[in-house]
């Protein structure tokens, strides 16, 4: 018994061990992207053109250019996740169509991002001639986002009481007012945090955006949904790629900033789904 309880203590106290390493190793980097980044920040770095072969300036339209593509994916793909959670959940647990949808959004969730960018340059880009646009970067997104949020809203909607639906029909409510009145916001917590994990991840893909929605340098803002757009995470790539140590410091300054971006929407999303435990 003894023997049992030394080794249990010993295989705990190794995963432990793993734990702390790999814990104060993401810290470990994270904290010197930040630092080594956030000394080039000033008010002008956040609003100004890039200048001078990207040695001087700032990377305002790269932001502008984020926040728009973040705020169409997430106009698609909203609607068309939480519609097909629901489906999931409420009416395709038995049917044929509901097992393949799951099948596809399950396998979806493993593509790499490269993968997407080549499909939505095939379709988007060349078929449907969206060329290089903020629409062909957004949709290409929107199907990268919409297994995470899918996936979450039918777990969300399954982990609900089945006395919440039972209370409902007994009231006399339609299948429908159930789930879209009743259901939904019981289970928003969870809806909004996967949002916002999904909003984080495709924030920072550099990919599929290069591939379809990107340009090296732009010297305009876009005026339609056909124009392209710079981005953070490809301004990023450009700058490592292209050029030499004097620009440097902008891929520094530009990684510690989407690297903030991307932690403070996670943080609000873990303080969602914290909330949501302690109700």
């Amino acid at each position: 018994m003894k023997k049992k309880q030394s080794v249990d203590s010993l295989v705990s106290l190794i995963f432990r061990t793993i734990s702390y390493i790999t814990f104060f190793s993401i810290i470990l980097i994270i904290s010197i992207v930040i630092i080594d980044g956030a000394r080039f920040f000033k008010p002008s770095f956040f609003f100004e053109y890039p200048k001078k072969a990207m040695t001087q300036g700032g990377i305002g339209p790269a932001i502008l250019g984020s926040l728009i593509m973040i705020a169409l994916i997430l106009l698609i793909s909203i609607p068309l996740g939480l519609l097909t959670g629901v489906f999931l959940s409420e009416y395709g647990s038995k049917s044929l169509i509901g097992k393949i949808i799951d099948i596809a959004v399950t396998s979806l969730s493993g593509v790499p991002s490269i993968v997407y960018g080549l499909f939505g340059l095939t379709l988007f880009s060349i078929t449907l001639g969206f060329g290089t646009s903020i629409l062909s970067g957004s949709l290409t997104l929107s199907i990268m986002t919409l297994p995470v949020i899918a996936s979450s809203v039918r777990e969300a909607l399954v982990a609900l009481p089945r006395e919440l639906r039972e209370s409902a029909f007994a009231l006399g409510a339609k299948k429908t007012e159930t789930i879209f009145k009743i259901l939904i916001p019981a289970g928003k917590k969870r809806i909004i945090t996967a949002i916002l994990i999904g909003s984080g991840r495709v924030i920072g893909e550099t990919a599929p955006v290069l591939l379809t929605g990107a340009v090296f340098y732009s010297t305009k803002l876009p005026t339609s949904l056909l124009d392209p757009v710079m981005t953070l995470p490809t301004h990023i790539y450009f700058i490592t790629m292209s050029y030499g140590v004097e620009a440097q410091w902008m891929a520094k300054a530009t990684s510690s900033f989407l690297l903030i971006l991307i932690l403070i929407i996670y943080l609000i999303a873990f303080q969602i789904r914290k909330e949501e435990k302690n109700v």
